[in-house]
This record gives structure tokens, sequence and C-alpha cells, in this order.
């Protein structure tokens, strides 16, 4: 599922593919009505077509892409990609990809396509790229990249929370960006049981959370740089995480225990049980 490394890539990829060029048309899926919602597609055609594309930014897991129209109007385009979405681009005599939802034709003879097999990514018309009038956008939280994490804010927003700290990091509100795998990776880098409530969390406790999330995050964005992004789930793809996906494996730092993965929030989570349990019980295991 892409997180913000994911999404990071594909903004800097969008940006020097097609930055000032201009959209000459655009083809849609007819089998894919459902990433338009609440849209249609023939009105996301309408406001794309012959538009330039000004700007590419980037909010947790969102694209936010502005163009101007034939006018100089700018129009924006909300670009999330779900749980396996992806932009990719192809020289014009080239077959459409499989499962491409969205093609953007430039005027440089070249094709941007949205490619989504599972049809759970959106595509939104943006009225004059008010993003921050999106509900989706509104309700983020601090951007790792862009804002930095603050340790004390960190702390004061999971102090209040009574979930699980792992399962409070999914919060967009909190952190927008942080999705399954980095939230796993980042706290058995801090050595911090997931299932340990956000609340409970000491103020240094939390202080090295903040480094393990953004050096997680930087260690995404350096894996994912190239011409397309990629997903650890994807059929043949490698596995370049230490706990994700990686249950009854060796842990990589104790070399003794095994990874486990529980379910969270309908979510799995990997962890070390010898690394990361709470203080009692790691003072248990090293006794034993």
């Amino acid at each position: 599922m892409p997180e913000l490394p994911e999404v990071e890539i594909a903004a800097r990829n969008i940006r020097a593919w097609a930055e000032g060029k201009r959209i000459v048309r655009v083809e849609t899926d007819p089998r894919a009505v459902r990433i338009f919602r609440p849209g249609d597609r023939a009105a996301f055609a309408r406001a794309l077509s012959g538009a330039r594309l000004a700007r590419v930014d980037r909010r947790g897991k969102h694209l936010l892409v502005t163009l101007e129209d034939r006018r100089g109007r700018p129009v924006g385009l909300w670009s999330h990609l779900g749980m396996t979405g992806k932009w990719v681009l192809r020289e014009g005599a080239d077959p459409a990809p499989a499962h491409a939802r969205v093609r953007l034709w430039l005027d440089d003879g070249r094709a941007l396509h949205y490619l989504d097999p599972r049809l759970f990514g959106r595509q939104r018309v943006v009225p004059r790229a008010d993003f921050a009038a999106l509900p989706e956008v509104a309700a983020l939280g601090p951007d790792p990249v862009h804002d930095g994490i603050d340790p004390g804010l960190l702390a004061g927003r999971l102090g209040a929370t009574r979930r699980a700290v792992k399962v409070a990091l999914l919060d967009q509100s909190i952190l927008a960006g942080v999705g399954n795998i980095h939230a796993s990776e980042s706290l058995f880098a801090a050595r911090i049981d997931p299932r340990r409530r956000g609340g409970d969390l000491s103020l240094p406790e939390v202080r090295v959370l903040a480094r393990a999330i953004a050096a997680s995050l930087r260690r995404g964005i350096e894996m994912q740089e190239g011409p397309e992004i990629a997903y650890v789930e994807e059929p043949g793809a490698p596995n370049p995480f230490r706990v994700y996906a990686r249950e009854r494996e060796r842990c990589p730092r104790c070399r003794e225990a095994e990874i486990r993965r529980i379910v969270q929030a309908q979510r799995s989570t990997f962890f070390c049980p010898r690394c990361q349990g709470t203080p009692v019980a790691r003072g248990r295991a090293r006794r034993a």
C-alpha cells in the first residue's frame, strides 16, 4: 500500500515528467467509474483537457496537482493511490499498460498513465485548486517530511489517546503519511511494543520514536527513488524491510525471537516480542 515514500516519489516523477506540459487529450477507463467519485469520468476529462500542468505537491499520502486551464485559471487534480495505484510515463507509440484507468496525453507525444488493478484509488477534480477545502486534506496532521516531527507535539497527541501506539500512528490527523509498513518498522527501531497505549509512552520514548519514524521514511524514499514505484506486495517483489511481512523469521536484531504477526484495527502488525516487549517482559526475557 502506498505510504509517504511512494507518494513522494510519485510527486517527484510527475514533476519531472510533466511540469510545464499541456494535456492535449484525456482518456478514462469506463470500468473505473468508482475512482472518480463523487464526480464522473466525463467531467474529469473536460476539466483536464487542454490544461497545463503547473505544479505538483504532496501532503501525506495525497498528490496535489495544480493545473492551469486555457485561460490561465487554476484547476486541481487530487490523486490518492489507494492500495495499488501508481502513475507511470510511456511513449506515445507504446501500448497502454495493464490496468490503466486514466491516460493523460501530453503535448510532447508521451502519456501519463494511472494504473490501479484493485480500483481503490481516487482521482478528483478540485475547483480553483483549493485543496485545503477538501476534507481529506484539511484533516491531515503534520507531514513528517515537509513539517518535521515535533516530539512534544507528537507526545501530546499520543497522550490524548487510549489506543495502542501502532493504531494511533495510522491516524493521519496525528502524522500524515505514516502507514502500516513504516509504523511497524519505526516501532521496531524504537524498541516499543506496538500494543502499548500511546498515552503510556514517556517523552524520551516519543523522542526515540520520532527519530525512528523520520529515519524509516527517509530510507523508504531512498529505496523507491527511480522511474516507477514498486510495492512489496507485488508478485516477485523483494522485501527490503526488517520486520514487515517477516512473520516467523528470526529477529534481525536479537537473532533469538521470531517475528510475530498480530492484527490491530484490522491491519497486520509485525514485531519482535523480545526486543519490543514491555519493560517488564524484556527484563524477564533477559533473566530467562
